[in-house]
Formats: structure tokens, sequence, C-alpha cells
């Protein structure tokens, strides 16, 4: 009985630490005439999130996809909060938003141990970026 209710407490820990794993992409119009530091017209202001829980910080268990963001997709013992997939999700998208290339990246990391003596602990990245249209001569 001691091992059923083991079981099924570990099993909704898990599944509550998936729902926190997850990757979104947002992205919102540029003021009027916006231009990215090399002077590239910005098609869109672009930021990206992904969250991961991790086993005594290093051992990944759950975190959210970089190919497939804002659809609740996560990825089980894999490791994508870096700058790689930061990178990645910021550009997965940009043949649909009409952009050529991304600049003005900027990625910033927070770290947070969860349950009693550090067992568990969260880690999200939050990447910044401008997606714009280069000029064709």
């Amino acid at each position: 009985m001691k091992k059923r209710i083991s079981f099924l407490c570990a099993g909704i820990l898990l599944l509550t630490c998936a729902g926190c794993t997850t990757s979104t992409l947002k992205w919102r119009a540029p003021a009027a005439g916006e231009k990215s530091s090399s002077g590239a017209e910005v098609v869109w202001n672009l930021e990206a999130v992904n969250n991961g829980v991790y086993l005594f910080y290093y051992v990944p268990v759950f975190s959210g996809s970089s190919s497939r963001p804002n659809r609740g997709d996560y990825k089980f013992f894999r490791h994508r909060i870096n700058e790689r997939h930061a990178l990645r999700l910021l550009q997965v998208n940009l043949k649909k938003l009409n952009a050529d290339d991304l600049e003005d990246v900027s990625i910033s990391y927070r770290t947070n141990g969860w349950i009693g003596l550090g067992i568990f602990w969260s880690r999200s990245f939050n990447a910044q970026g401008k997606a714009v249209k280069k000029n064709r001569k």
C-alpha cells in the first residue's frame, strides 16, 4: 500500500513538473520606422521563453521543445536550456514571419532550487531579438 502511494505521489509530482516546462514564442509589431543596430528594417520583435526541470541541477528531466513553441510540447531527459536552443527557438518561424535574419539578440538565464535540499531545479531562459528584412540590391 505504501509503495502505491509513493508511486502515485511521484507520478503527480512528475506531471506537475511537466506542466511547468514549455516553450513560448511571442512576436509583436515594431514601432513605425524601427531599425536594427545594422540599419535593417525590423519586421517583428521576438521574445522566446523556455523552461525546464532538472534533478540535482545537472540532470534534465523535462524541458520545452525548441522546435515546436506554443504547443505545450516538452522533451524528456533533454537539455534544452542553452544558447543554441534559444537561438533555434527565435529562428524557427522566420520564414513564416516574412523575415530574412535575426539581429540584436539578448539572452538571460534564471535558475531556482525547488524542493527541499535542492533536489529539483527550475531553469529557464528568456531570449529577445529582432526579425529583420535585409535590403537586397
